[in-house]
């Protein structure tokens, strides 16, 4: 099974793997292949040999690139990147200055090699990959522009074609289906649709290097923030250029032409330079005599949310740049300490080197007295005592007296920057947070500036339907990011109207079924680590589940042969979020309309937010909202267990408890004269392994409350509590609730944040659980196709110790001959993209076109991360697509979920 200690061993083992195999004979392809270039371009500068040459020096900086990532070699990783990019530039005939092209190639080369060097070493290095690094990036910043799509890694033109005439008009046709449809054209639906559709062509535009697309959706955007036509007509509008622009481009028109309606809002910078200091000179003037100082003598300006984001990101950047410098202190002040004991042992050395020196003095001078009256008569010269001299051993021994006395003095010296590098770093740390707490003044507002504008909405509904009903706010001061209030807007509007037509009975009812008036909806908001947690919940009647499933199963959202106590309540509430689900059989202003709940939906997910619903019929029903804050500062209480490092927000942490001299039986302790019960938080947390220890052993106790419920979580020790960046996690994968985001250390570790308040559905099945691991496994045969020694060990350790058969093969060609040979049947493959001979696209092509393994599931391991390489493999056939360097467990994860 793969425990912590597994995957480091798999780690290391990649790692000599890159270093010992692969690393020395890319670097030496690059070498060789370089000098060969060079000789190839004396005689022409283009040529089948050099195209050739291009190719395959590029090919071993991409596999250098990802062999270094799988090692954890960033540096090398990065470096190597920039290598494969100047080869895709000179393939692209993208470079005119060949002569400095072929010097940075050189010692860019030269230099992966010196830390290739270093990292077998394990020596320090004091190269300068930085500043190459930096040369290496001005350089590709300024090279021409690329007009044409190679073939190694890009889209051809029949893609884009494919792209354009499918993707794009069915992002067309989704905003004409709204606006076509009288019951969905309302101005809210209109304007949500004609942004998604601006999204999606940014995204595409991007992905195809469709330059004109980018644009156009900037412009229709700048448009649409000074629109004073319908809403409807504008879209419709925005439609026609989209469709103008895609049918110009599609019959060879680069760069299509805009619509005089359009055109006026052609980005400045495509316009003359002149016009635009003229107009730039113009626009301060106006902007000066319209403002008007206020009574303090501040003056505001607009900044659009994003740019406030990016500064936000960045002060996280430097937050966390800033734990690193605090490491590096504690290393030399432990240096400094090390140092002091180290010149303090020095000192008696210094003075027996002292007294051999006189010594020595002394007995060299007897032995010159005793020929002194001979020296005298047959020399004019001061005899010995009149005039002392040295040899070479009184010079080593003064010498060695004086690099003694340096050493100190250069303690003297690390001390004093020490110390001045502390009360830097001490000023430093005030800035950031005094910047840090600025800049959330400025992004973030209260909870109330959002819940507040719904007081007088339900006050009005409340008069017009006779239904007597109260607001409650609770967390009106929880600030939440500006961007995300403004998007939950509408969320909230579509809840809590819901909740006053569906959840909230009439004032008669209410009185015969004895209930409080006026009833309340309550809104709430508090932060929990890195997420804000709202909530919408009423006192009214609830959901009625069987309701929900007959309008369900006439609808054929369930199968026939499913009953009703075959489902969930989560299973069956999950429904009201499908698209025009409404069990109300008559349209009224508030509801019945087909649309809403899956609008909610829709526009959380776009917050990378999830929501839940809990009901309880004839009490009331609660929506919980969970969104993440995208980047926070908060204190974080980092714990030890079974060598690994969690992070756990102080807030949720009541008390920290010495195990050692506590009385625990039956995972049950006593603590303020209850039984609280005692859960090792290795056994807790989902792993693949069985970790039994004894709880009772000196152990750290952390005191939570969890539901409501108090508990003692075990952990090994606490390493330290302090205010760290979190970063939520984006949606590629599924996030398990209770992981909150992550945080990065000074060491460049990352330490994912656990959330308490989510560990009672792991609580509930480790209660009566137990891991059994020798429960037999059928054998699965698993056939990896790399041309990288190292992932392909990688790959086989991994899948060898969950119990897989792997079967290693170097290209699509080896793969194919083996598939076709062997009588073997393999249950599923992972395939790199860029091989030599048949390369990941032309297998897939080949595996599909088979009678034999048409079905073979396929995996893409590649470490081209861009949309345009994953849709094409998933055009070509792949079932699955993931980037190196790869975690181990979601390899796994995904093996399993497709070969079920």
């Amino acid at each position: 099974m793969l425990d912590a200690v597994s995957l480091a061993a798999i780690a290391e083992e990649a790692r000599i793997c890159f270093l010992e195999e692969d690393a020395p004979e890319y670097l030496e392809t690059l070498t060789k292949g370089i000098d060969d270039l060079k000789q190839s371009f004396q005689v022409s500068k283009k040529s089948d040999k050099i195209t050739f040459l291009y190719k395959e020096l590029g090919r071993a900086a991409h596999s250098i690139k990802g062999g270094a990532g799988m090692a954890e070699m960033p540096v090398v990783s990065k470096l190597a990147h920039k290598v494969e990019d100047i080869f895709e530039a000179l393939q692209q005939d993208r470079i005119s200055d060949f002569e400095t092209t072929f010097q940075l190639l050189t010692l860019a080369i030269d230099d992966l090699e010196n830390l290739v060097n270093l990292e077998k070493t394990g020596s320090i290095s004091d190269d300068n990959s930085d500043e190459l690094m930096g040369i290496l990036d001005e350089f590709l910043a300024n090279l021409n522009p690329h007009d044409e799509i190679i073939d190694i890694g890009f889209a051809d033109d029949s893609f884009i074609t494919m792209a354009l005439t499918q993707d794009l008009s069915a992002c067309i046709d989704r905003v004409k289906e709204t606006l076509d449809n009288p019951s969905l054209a309302t101005d809210d639906n209109i304007t949500n649709s004609l942004n998604i559709l601006l999204e999606e062509c940014q995204l595409l535009g991007q992905a195809l290097n469709c330059d004109w697309l980018v644009q156009l959706t900037t412009v229709i955007r700048n448009l649409q923030q000074n629109n004073q036509d319908s809403i409807e007509h504008f879209t419709r509008s925005s439609i026609e250029e989209i469709e103008s622009h895609q049918k110009q481009f599609l019959e060879g028109n680069k760069t299509p032409v805009f619509s005089s309606y359009f055109k006026k809002e052609i980005p400045e910078e495509n316009r003359d330079k002149k016009k635009i200091e003229a107009k730039k000179i113009n626009t301060s003037k106006v902007e000066t005599q319209e403002i008007k100082p206020s009574s303090t003598n501040s003056r505001n300006i607009r900044i659009s949310l994003d740019k406030i984001t990016n500064l936000s990101n960045i002060v996280g950047q430097l937050l966390t740049n800033y734990e690193s410098l605090k490491l590096y202190e504690n290393q030399l002040t432990q240096a400094g300490i090390n140092l002091k004991k180290k010149t303090k042992s020095l000192a008696p050395v210094k003075e027996k080197i002292e007294s051999m020196y006189d010594q020595l003095t002394i007995t060299q001078t007897n032995l010159l007295n005793i020929n002194s009256q001979e020296s005298k008569k047959n020399s004019k010269e001061f005899d010995s005592l009149e005039f002392d001299e040295y040899n070479q051993v009184h010079i080593a021994l003064q010498n060695l007296t004086e690099l003694i006395i340096q050493v100190q003095e250069v303690r003297e010296d690390f001390n004093l920057v020490n110390r001045e590098f502390q009360e830097t770093l001490i000023e430093m740390q005030k800035s950031l947070n005094i910047l840090d707490q600025e800049l959330r003044k400025v992004r973030l507002v209260p909870f109330i500036s959002l819940a507040g504008s719904f007081i007088k909405p339900l006050e009005k509904l409340s008069q017009s339907y006779q239904k007597s009903v109260q607001l409650i706010i609770e967390g009106k001061d929880i600030l939440i990011d500006q961007n995300i209030i403004e998007i939950l807007r509408t969320p909230f509007n579509h809840l809590i109207r819901n909740a006053f037509d569906h959840g909230i009975e009439s004032t008669k009812t209410r009185e015969k079924q004895g209930k409080t008036l006026p009833a309340t909806i309550k809104l709430t908001a508090k932060i929990e680590g890195n997420s804000v947690i709202l909530t919408i919940e009423d006192d009214g009647g609830g959901i009625d589940i069987n309701k929900i499933y007959k309008k369900a199963s006439s609808l054929g959202l369930f199968p026939s042969n499913i009953s009703l106590n075959d489902l969930t309540q989560e299973e069956i509430l999950k429904i009201i979020f499908s698209p025009g689900f409404s069990t109300n059989s008559q349209v009224t202003d508030l509801s019945g309309r087909g649309m809403g709940m899956d609008i909610v939906k829709a526009e959380i997910e776009k917050l990378r937010g999830t929501i839940q619903v809990n009901t309880n019929f004839g009490k009331g029903t609660k929506f919980k909202l969970k969104i993440p804050l995208g980047l926070n500062v908060i204190s974080l209480l980092l714990v030890k267990f079974s060598q690994q490092i969690i992070a756990i927000p102080s807030e949720n942490v009541l008390k920290i408890i010495s195990l050692s001299n506590q009385n625990i039986d039956n995972d049950k302790m006593l603590w303020e004269g209850k039984k609280i019960p005692v859960y090792n938080l290795c056994q807790i947390l989902p792993y693949n392994v069985n970790v039994s220890m004894d709880i009772s052993q000196g152990y750290i106790g952390l005191l939570l409350n969890i539901a409501g419920e108090k508990i003692i979580m075990r952990v090994d020790a606490i390493v330290e509590e302090k205010p760290l960046v979190a970063k939520s996690f984006d949606d590629t994968v599924v996030i398990p609730p209770y992981i909150g985001g992550g945080t990065v250390l000074g060491n460049g570790n990352f330490v994912p944040i656990l959330i308490p308040d989510y560990l009672t559905p792991l609580l509930t099945t480790k209660q009566n659980q137990k891991i059994n691991i020798n429960t037999p496994k059928e054998k699965i045969s698993v056939m990896v196709i790399d041309d990288s020694v190292t992932v392909r060990r990688s790959l086989n350790r991994v899948l060898s110790q969950v119990g897989y058969n792997v079967t290693q093969c170097r290209d699509g060609k080896e793969a194919w001959n083996t598939l076709q040979t062997t009588s073997l049947s393999f249950n599923i493959a992972i395939c790199d993209l860029e091989m030599p001979g048949v390369d990941g696209y032309k297998f897939l092509q080949m595996i599909r076109a088979s009678q034999n393994w048409q079905h073979l599931p396929i995996i893409i391991l590649t470490s081209r991360d861009n949309d345009l390489h994953r849709q094409k493999a998933f055009n070509l056939g792949a079932n699955g697509y993931m980037t190196k360097p790869f975690n181990p467990l979601n390899i796994i994860d995904s093996i399993e979920q497709l070969i079920r």
